[in-house]
């Protein structure tokens, strides 16, 4: 677009700035009104999308409550760690057990018969092999015609070069083989080499490490024959002796057992137990953090809406010389209620709720529990029978735990309080459809999947590349149509200046005719 000179009263007097400012603040408040609306929209997306950061949060919290481990967690005791620990799996079963370690599981090894270089004349571990093979008591290598030279550990082949590779090298090729299964080392203060087998136990007949090749028999002086096995650890657990480990460790029912020391006369207790503490928690964060999305959403829900309060123009913040504790005051007030009685916000309380009020049908898992003095047994079927449950309609769905009943049921039958929230299985084994017969965790974890969905289908989400929301769409339809008013805003001011600037080139010309004819006659009259 041409630029307009623009000539602002010189000729008329006239302050043409403030005149085309005020003939087009009609306008200005058309784009206004498209700058509120899409800052109103903007908000509201920013609303759905944080109510979304704590769908999220509760999904990850249900997560676990569909899984059966969380449910079966155990806590573990030993009366001597010293000597064993325990740690288990979640298919491991309460339980005590009496163990004595007899023997502890060891590794083989074997080392040089001898010291390996001349008494007076030590190795240096860091040279080439070939620049030190005059210090060696044993110096055939087997060498090669290119000063290479091979053996092998327990059928692992190691080829070396004389000329670049040296002792340290040589070891720390063994110790990073893992198929050779050998760990080696050199002491400088004994002039030997010391090898052992990476696994305890007796794991074959024989020797355990089985070398070959003139490096490892003559130089290292490696005698299979001199090798102290390795042995299995030897133990006894409830009366049942005799049973043997490769390693320091035995598995049984989901139980593992390590050996830490051998003490033969003195027996450890141990103890496997249903961890009722760490379910508790979980349930109880679970409650938590459902009541502070529900408070969340029910919050927006109920907001009042302030209509007389619309976002502030940039206009209305430099006019009003207004502080920015004013502003976020209005600001607050101006995006008050933009989500009250949202449709999709209401369903997804209904959703949740529904999820978590539905009984579970089909199951069978009962718990022993009280009511008030009286003790009864009943069918885990809802979340009530192990004591949550919702108050009255003021608090809009808030649950409430009674930790005791919760621990009575769990205490009673903690099987039949993991079916009430992971069922997905029938008897049969067969996965069920029907969500009435879900457990509860199952169905919620459905229930909040699908809000967040629908959310994200109508607000977007921030780390998304090409966002094609509802929310979205509406605020790249406000850009377009903000775009094409400026444009237009543009126009009609330039046309203005452009009448005023004819306006004031008129009044110049007139101005000077005027003066001409002042003149003249003057100088007729003269």
């Amino acid at each position: 677009m041409a630029v307009i000179n623009r000539i602002s009263g010189l000729a008329s007097g006239l302050d043409v700035d403030q005149i085309v400012k005020d003939l087009m603040r009609s306008y200005q408040m058309r784009i206004d009104k498209v700058k509120q609306n899409k800052q109103i929209w903007q908000w509201r997306q920013e609303d759905y999308r944080a109510i979304n950061t704590s769908l999220l949060s509760l999904r990850n919290t249900v997560f676990d409550l569909r899984l059966q481990r969380t449910f079966l967690a155990r806590k573990v005791s030993s009366s001597d760690e010293n000597i064993v620990t325990v740690s288990v799996s979640s298919s491991s079963v309460p339980a005590s057990y009496q163990v004595r370690v007899k023997q502890l599981a060891t590794v083989a090894t074997n080392c040089s018969a001898g010291r390996i270089s001349k008494i007076d004349d030590p190795i240096d571990t860091s040279a080439s092999l070939w620049s030190q093979r005059d210090k060696f008591l044993n110096d055939n290598f087997g060498w090669t015609e290119d000063n290479q030279f091979s053996f092998t550990i327990n059928g692992e082949v190691f080829t070396f070069d004389g000329d670049t590779d040296s002792l340290d090298s040589v070891i720390a090729a063994i110790n990073n083989n893992e198929k050779a299964g050998v760990w080696a080392f050199y002491d400088a203060g004994t002039d030997r080499i010391a090898l052992s087998t990476v696994k305890t136990g007796n794991n074959r007949e024989g020797a355990e490490i089985q070398v070959t090749g003139e490096f490892m028999t003559n130089v290292l002086q490696i005698d299979m024959a001199n090798e102290k096995g390795g042995e299995d650890a030897l133990f006894e657990i409830n009366g049942l002796d005799g049973m043997t480990s490769h390693d320091n460790s035995y598995t049984v029912n989901g139980v593992t057992f390590s050996f830490k020391e051998a003490d033969p006369e003195k027996t450890v207790f141990l103890t496997v137990e249903n961890d009722i503490d760490a379910v508790v928690n979980s349930i109880k964060n679970f409650v938590d953090s459902y009541n502070k999305i529900l408070e969340e959403i029910n919050k927006k829900l109920n907001e009042p809406r302030y209509h007389d309060y619309a976002p502030l123009t940039e206009e209305q913040i430099q006019e009003g010389n207004l502080t920015d504790r004013q502003i976020d005051a209005w600001e607050d007030k101006a995006r008050s209620g933009l989500l009250k009685g949202d449709p999709i916000l209401g369903g997804v309380l209904a959703d949740m709720r529904r999820a978590l009020a539905s009984i579970v049908r089909s199951v069978t898992g009962e718990v022993t529990v009280t009511n008030g003095f009286e003790q009864y047994t009943t069918i885990a079927d809802r979340l009530s029978v192990i004591g949550i449950t919702t108050g009255d309609y003021s608090e809009r769905g808030k649950l409430h735990l009674d930790e005791g009943r919760l621990r009575e049921a769990l205490q009673s039958n903690p099987e039949a309080v993991m079916e009430l929230f992971t069922r997905t299985r029938d008897a049969e084994g067969n996965e069920i459809t029907d969500k009435s017969q879900q457990g509860i965790a199952v169905r919620l974890y459905d229930a909040v999947n699908n809000a967040m969905t629908r959310i994200t289908g109508q607000a977007g989400s921030a780390g998304s590349l090409y966002d094609n929301s509802y929310i979205s769409r509406m605020l790249r339809q406000f850009d377009e149509r903000l775009d094409i008013m400026n444009d237009q805003y543009i126009r009609i001011e330039d046309r203005y200046y452009r009448q005023f600037t004819a306006l004031e080139k008129a009044i110049a010309q007139m101005n000077t005719q005027s003066m001409w004819l002042t003149m003249q006659f003057t100088s007729f009259l003269q």
